[in-house]
């Protein structure tokens, strides 16, 4: 039961923190060109120093809120019984791990790294689609 919620964690983790890599170095070698104008999606890396809607400013308190969130995940994981579906366990994995990947940028870097521009939405990452994605799961699942 738990490796349901570790495997998609792990996952994510591991594809976010690669892109984000990637991104992080593409960082200081791009420039702005002629196709950048327009309404098409592009890849845009930049440093997000909020967290958090900007609501939390101190490490060990976001620290210490993401331990809370993952310890109540794993335990409405085990004693909820509208949680014991599997979407519902993969889906908590993957928004942990999206939620641990930011984390790790925010307290490595200072900041988070997002690259994906829609233009008409903030830019984001993997991260933040794994999240929703999750979340979404989790909420297909028990309804």
């Amino acid at each position: 039961m738990l490796c349901e919620l570790l495997i998609p964690a792990g996952f994510v983790l591991a594809i976010d923190q690669v892109s984000k890599k990637l991104m992080f170095e593409r960082l200081g070698q791009l420039r702005p060109s002629r196709s950048d104008v327009g309404w098409k999606p592009r890849l845009r890396p930049l440093l997000n120093t909020t967290i958090a809607l900007g609501l939390v400013r101190d490490r060990r308190a976001l620290v210490i809120l993401w331990g809370l969130a993952a310890l109540g995940t794993i335990v409405s994981i085990f004693h909820a019984a509208v949680f014991h579906a599997w979407a519902a366990r993969v889906g908590f994995g993957a928004a942990l791990g999206g939620a641990t990947s930011n984390l790790i940028d925010w307290l490595r870097l200072g900041a988070i790294v997002d690259f994906i521009d829609l233009r008409i939405w903030p830019v984001f990452n993997l991260a933040d689609v794994f999240i929703v994605l999750g979340i979404g799961v989790v909420l297909w699942s028990v309804w």
